[in-house]
C-alpha cells in the first residue's frame, strides 16, 4: 500500500493529508483549515479519475424554479458517474460524498495530493439564457492544454449525443455554447479548480440549465441523470483509449467581471469531521 494521501471522513468529506502524528492524520479541512483526525477511510494512489461535485452545503449553486439545488444534482450525477467508472475498471474518488461545503482551495489541494490522471468538476448551469434549438452544453477547459481541450471536446460530443433525442424547451447562450477556456484579467484560468490544478488534466462541465423550468424538471428524472453520467463515462473512455479530438470548440473569453466569493473561505464553517 502506498502513502495515505487523503481520508474520507464519517460526514462524507474527503480531506487531503498533510502529515501523520501521534494523534492521527493532519488534514486540510473543507474550509481550508488544518485539523487532526483519528478516524476515516484512508485513500492511497494511484488514481485514474477524481470527480468533483460542484458546490455543496450552504453554497447550493444555481437553484431551479422547482427548488432543485445544483449542488444536489451535481452530487447525484457524480455518484452515478463514479459507479459507472468503477464498473468499467477505473480507480476513482470524489471530492465530497455528502452535502458539505468545500472551498476551491481544499478541492484543488485534494486533487493535487491524489494526482489523478483526470480531474472532472461536475456542474449544471444557471443564469438567464434564451431559447435554444438544442441542449446548450458548456464545457470549460484549461488554457493552452491540448489534453484538457481534447477531453472537453469529447465530453461535449457525448453530452450532446445523450440529450439529442430529448424533447424539451431548451435554453442556452450562443456565445458560450461549446468547449472553451475562460481567462481572468491576470491571464490565467478564471475557474479556480482549473487554475489551481495545472499539472492535471482538468475540465469543468455545465450540462443543462437548472435555472430554467423545463431543464430543472428534466434534472429530477433518474433516467436523465443516468444518461448524463454514462455520457461522461463514455467521454472518459474515449479520452483514455483513443485519440479522438472531440467537437464543439469555440473561442475563449476574457472575463472582466466579478465571480464573487463563491467557493472561497469567507464565512465557511467546517463540519465536525
Amino acid at each position: 500500500m502506498g502513502d495515505i494521501l487523503a481520508v474520507r471522513t464519517q460526514v462524507g468529506a474527503v480531506v487531503p493529508v498533510r502529515g501523520i502524528e501521534a494523534g492521527g492524520y493532519v488534514v486540510v479541512t473543507p474550509c481550508y483549515n488544518l485539523a487532526t483526525i483519528s478516524e476515516g477511510l484512508p485513500i492511497t494512489g494511484p488514481l485514474d479519475i477524481l470527480i468533483d461535485p460542484g458546490h455543496g452545503g450552504d453554497e447550493p449553486g444555481a437553484v431551479g424554479p422547482n427548488g432543485l439545488k445544483e449542488s444536489t444534482v451535481n452530487l447525484q450525477v457524480s455518484e452515478l458517474l463514479r459507479s459507472e467508472l468503477i464498473a468499467r475498471g477505473y480507480s476513482t474518488e470524489m471530492t465530497r460524498y455528502a452535502d458539505v461545503r468545500v472551498t476551491i482551495q481544499a478541492r484543488a489541494e485534494l486533487a493535487n495530493a491524489l494526482n489523478p490522471t483526470v480531474f472532472m468538476s461536475v456542474h449544471h448551469n444557471g443564469g438567464f439564457p434564451a431559447p435554444f434549438p438544442v441542449a446548450a452544453t458548456e464545457v470549460f477547459v484549461q488554457l493552452d492544454d491540448p489534453d484538457s481541450a481534447r477531453l472537453g471536446g469529447l465530453v461535449f460530443q457525448e453530452l450532446q449525443r445523450a440529450f439529442a433525442d430529448i424533447e424539451a424547451d431548451w435554453m442556452g447562450n450562443l456565445d458560450t455554447f461549446g468547449v472553451s477556456w475562460r481567462q481572468n484579467d491576470r491571464g490565467t484560468d478564471l475557474y479556480g479548480v482549473l487554475r489551481r490544478t495545472p499539472s492535471l488534466v482538468s475540465v469543468l462541465t455545465e450540462a443543462m440549465f437548472i435555472s430554467t423550468e423545463a431543464e430543472a424538471e428534466l434534472l429530477t428524472q433518474p433516467e436523465i441523470l443516468q444518461a448524463e453520467a454514462v455520457a461522461l463515462a463514455d467521454a472518459l473512455d474515449r479520452w483514455f483509449d483513443t485519440q479522438d479530438p472531440g467537437t464543439g470548440f469555440i473561442d475563449g473569453l476574457i472575463f472582466e467581471g466579478d465571480l464573487g466569493n463563491g467557493g472561497g473561505t469567507a464565512g465557511c464553517v467546517d463540519p465536525d469531521l
